[in-house]
C-alpha cells in the first residue's frame, strides 16, 4: 500500500508519549526566564542603591537567590529533554513495528528504508520533541514575559523591543520553507542508502556468486557520496539561520536596548539601575530565539522524519481490515468465499480483477495459471496477508500458509514452533514434528528441540526446512490449508517425505493449492483456471492435467 497523501491520512498523535515531557521542559524554560528577570531587577536596584548610597544586601540576597533557582532549573533541563526524547522514539518505534505488522510485506516499500524510519527517523523525531518544540513554545513564550518586565520599567523601550523581537520568528520561518525541501531530500536519500545497503546484506550470497560484490559496493558509495551531498546542504542552510540570529539580530536587539536604556536614562525616563536592567533584560529576551536557531538544523530534519513517519502510521490505519472486506464466518467451517475480489499492487498492477469464488468445506483445489495470471496473489488474499480492495472475502475459521519458501527466525526449532502455538508444550511439538517426518531427524541430534535453525533456516536441508514449516501448520490446527508449490525447491527423496507431512497435513482440512507442475494436482478435487486475474474456467479434478497444458500453452 502506498504512503497516504496527508489530506488523506488520519491524524496521528507523534509525540503523546513525551507531552507531559515537552510541558515541564517548557515549564522550566518559563521559570528560568522569570527567575531571570527577578535577577535583573534586583540588579538595577543593587545599582540605585549603590549610587544613592544605600543599603542594598536585600536586593543582592534577591538576585543571588534567584541566579541559584536558575541555574537549578537549567540542571534539570538536559535530563527531562533527553527522557522525553526517549520516551518519544521508544512509544514510536513500537507503533512502527505495529504498522508494519498490520501493512504485511506486499507495501511497496524497500525493507532498508523501512528500518531507516524506524531507528535514525525515529532518533531525529525524538531529538525534535526534546529539544527543538520546547524550544520553539518557549522562544514565542518568554520574550513576551520578559518584554512585560520592560514595559513596566518603561514603555517606550518595550514597544521598540516588540517591534522588533518579532522580525527574528519571520526570518527563521523564511528559512523553515528553505529548509524543508533540502531536509526531505535528505531523509529520502538516507532512505534509499539504507535499503541499497539492507538489500546488500539480504542478497551477499546471491552479488557474491555473480562476482557483482565490488560493484554493489561502489553503488553504496555513490549513495553515500549523495548523501554527504545533501547533509552539506543541511549545514549551509543551518548556519545561515545561526548567521542571521546570532550575528544580525542577538547584536541588533541588544543594541536597541541599550541605545533605548542610553536615551531614556539621558531623558530622565530611567534611573541608573533600570537601565542596566533594561540592558540585561534585553540580552535575556533574545536567548530563548536564539536557542530556536541553534536547535534549527534539529528541527528540520526532525520534521521531515516526522512527516514520513505520520505517512507509514497513517497508512497502517487506513489499511485496516473492515468488515465488509474480511469475515470470518464460523458457521461454516473450512468454507473459503469470494465475492467480486479485486486487487492492485501499488505500481498499478492488477493482480485480481472481479473475483468470485467458493470453495466448499474439505474440498482440495489447485489454482493453476500462466505466470502472472493472478494464483499467488488469490493465495494471500485467502490467507489474509492481501486486503481486497474491492469485493469481501469470507473464510470459515483461521487460515494457515504453507509457502515454497517458508521463512525460518533465528532460533531454535521450539522458537519457531511455539510462533504457531507460544503455549505449545514440548510433547505436543513432538507430536506434530513426527507428523511431519521431522522427529526422527531430530531426535538423533544431540540438541533436540533445541536445535539452533540459523539464519533463515540455513543450517537445515531444503527438505527439513519445508517439514519444520509444516509441523509449525500443524500447531495451528486451521480447518483451511493453503499450499504454494511447498515442493518445488527439494530433491525427489526429500519431497517424497514432504509429500507425506502434506498429506497429514492436509486430512480432513480444506485445501487451496497453487500449482505450476503435474504432480502437485494429482488428487485435486477441482482446479480453477486463472488469466490476466479473472476466473478463465473451473474444471473437476480429473480435467485439472488438461487445464494446466492449456494455460501453459497460453
Amino acid at each position: 500500500m502506498p504512503d497516504v497523501s496527508p489530506e488523506d491520512a488520519p491524524k496521528v498523535r507523534l509525540y503523546r508519549a513525551g507531552a507531559s515531557g515537552i510541558r515541564l521542559t517548557v515549564a522550566l524554560s518559563l521559570g528560568r526566564a522569570f527567575l531571570s528577570a527577578v535577577g535583573a531587577v534586583a540588579l538595577g536596584v543593587l545599582v540605585d542603591r549603590v549610587v544613592d548610597g544605600d543599603s542594598f544586601s536585600a536586593a543582592m540576597a534577591v538576585m543571588a537567590a534567584a541566579l541559584a533557582g536558575r541555574s537549578l532549573l537549567a540542571a534539570f533541563g538536559p535530563p527531562v529533554a533527553s527522557s522525553t526524547a526517549n520516551r518519544v522514539a521508544s512509544d514510536l518505534r513500537i507503533r512502527l513495528l505495529g504498522a508494519a505488522l498490520r501493512l504485511g510485506p506486499w507495501t511497496g516499500r524497500r525493507t532498508g528504508e523501512t528500518v531507516n524510519k524506524a531507528t535514525e527517523g525515529v532518533d531525529s523525531v525524538g531529538a525534535l520533541a526534546g529539544s527543538f518544540l520546547p524550544q520553539l513554545i518557549a522562544g514565542m513564550a518568554v520574550p513576551i514575559l520578559l518584554a512585560a518586565v520592560v514595559a513596566a520599567i518603561d514603555w517606550p523601550t518595550a514597544l521598540v523591543l516588540v517591534v522588533v523581537l518579532p522580525l527574528i520568528p519571520m526570518l527563521l520561518r523564511a528559512l523553515e520553507r528553505r529548509f524543508a525541501s533540502v531536509s526531505a531530500r535528505y531523509r529520502a536519500t538516507s532512505d534509499r542508502l539504507a535499503a541499497r545497503f539492507t538489500d546488500g546484506i539480504q542478497g551477499l550470497t546471491t552479488l557474491k556468486v555473480f562476482d557483482r560484490a565490488d560493484a554493489y559496493g561502489d553503488s553504496i558509495a555513490d549513495e553515500a557520496e549523495e548523501l554527504r551531498s545533501e547533509t552539506m546542504r543541511l549545514l549551509r542552510v543551518n548556519q545561515l539561520a545561526l548567521l542571521a540570529v546570532d550575528s544580525l539580530f542577538t547584536i541588533g536587539t541588544i543594541v536597541a536596548a541599550a541605545t533605548m536604556a542610553a536615551v531614556r536614562l539621558s531623558n530622565g525616563a530611567v534611573t541608573l539601575g533600570e537601565a542596566v536592567t533594561i540592558v540585561v533584560l534585553g540580552v535575556l529576551l533574545i536567548e530563548p530565539i536564539a536557542q530556536i536557531g541553534r536547535f534549527f538544523y534539529v528541527g528540520a530534519i526532525g520534521r521531515a522524519a516526522a512527516k514520513q513517519i505520520g505517512r507509514l502510521l497513517g497508512s497502517s490505519s487506513i489499511g485496516d481490515p473492515s468488515p465488509a472486506s474480511v469475515v470470518d464466518d464460523d458457521s461454516r467451517p473450512g468454507v473459503v468465499a469470494l465475492e467480486r475480489v479485486s486487487f492492485t499492487y501499488p505500481d498499478g498492477t492488477l493482480a485480481l480483477d472481479d473475483v468470485t469464488l467458493t470453495i466448499e468445506p474439505g474440498e482440495r483445489v489447485a489454482l493453476i495459471g500462466p505466470s502472472g495470471s493472478g494464483k499467488t496473489t488469490l493465495a494471500h488474499v485467502i490467507v489474509g496477508l492481501l486486503l481486497p480492495q474491492a469485493g469481501s472475502m469470507s473464510a470459515g475459521g483461521p487460515v494457515v500458509l504453507v509457502p515454497q519458501r517458508p521463512y525460518l527466525f533465528e532460533g531454535t526449532v521450539a522458537d519457531n514452533l511455539r510462533l504457531a502455538d507460544p503455549a505449545a508444550s514440548t510433547d505436543r511439538m513432538w507430536e506434530v514434528l513426527e507428523r511431519a517426518d521431522l522427529a526422527s531427524t531430530l531426535r538423533i541430534r544431540p540438541d533436540g528441540l533445541d536445535t539452533r535453525v540459523g539464519e533463515r533456516g540455513l543450517r537445515l536441508s531444503g527438505g527439513e526446512v519445508q517439514r519444520l514449516a509444516i509441523a509449525r501448520a500443524l500447531l495451528v490446527d486451521a480447518p483451511v490449508v493453503v499450499l504454494d508449490e511447498p515442493t518445488s525447491n527439494i530433491d525427489l527423496e526429500s519431497e517424497h517425505r514432504l509429500r507425506r507431512s502434506i498429506d497429514r497435513l492436509t486430512e480432513g482440512r480444506t485445501v487451496v493449492t497453487v500449482a505450476h507442475r503435474r504432480s502437485t494436482i494429482s488428487g485435486m478435487d477441482r482446479a480453477i483456471v486463472l488469466r490476466d486475474g479473472r476466473v478463465a474456467e473451473s474444471v473437476d479434478g480429473a480435467d485439472a492435467l488438461a487445464a494446466l497444458e492449456r494455460s501453459g500453452r497460453r
